[in-house]
């Protein structure tokens, strides 16, 4: 059973690499879309069980309407917000993650600016 605690480990996780691979990146927008969609569960029973766990995903209108083929099922919903969820904690987590990232780049530089062994 995977928690929302969970899906945001893989979510930061995965936005992680793709900072180390292209560090002076400045346009996130379709990544954390991607990170988000890849990371929202796709079967009822993951889905259900996310919505026991925080009924807010069951409770709330999802701003881009219900996910997968668009019909307003509570378990499209539910994946909808988990999505919506996913993308507004990467987005919220960019900054700080990138400077993160940047400021440990830049310890591995010597004063040539060459990676240090």
């Amino acid at each position: 059973m995977t928690t929302i605690t969970e899906l945001e480990k893989i979510a930061l996780e995965d936005l992680t690499e793709r900072i180390i691979d292209n560090p002076l990146e400045n346009d996130w927008g379709d990544t954390i879309f991607e990170i988000a969609d890849s990371t929202t569960p796709i079967y009822n029973y993951d889905l259900l069980k996310l919505a026991a766990d925080n009924i807010f995903l069951a409770t709330n209108e999802p701003e881009l309407g219900p996910a997968f083929d668009g019909s307003p099922t509570p378990v499209n919903i539910i994946a909808a917000n988990v999505f919506e969820y996913l993308e507004s904690f990467l987005w919220e987590n960019l900054e700080d993650l990138q400077e993160e990232i940047l400021e440990e780049l830049a310890d591995q530089l010597d004063d040539d600016n060459q990676i240090l062994p």
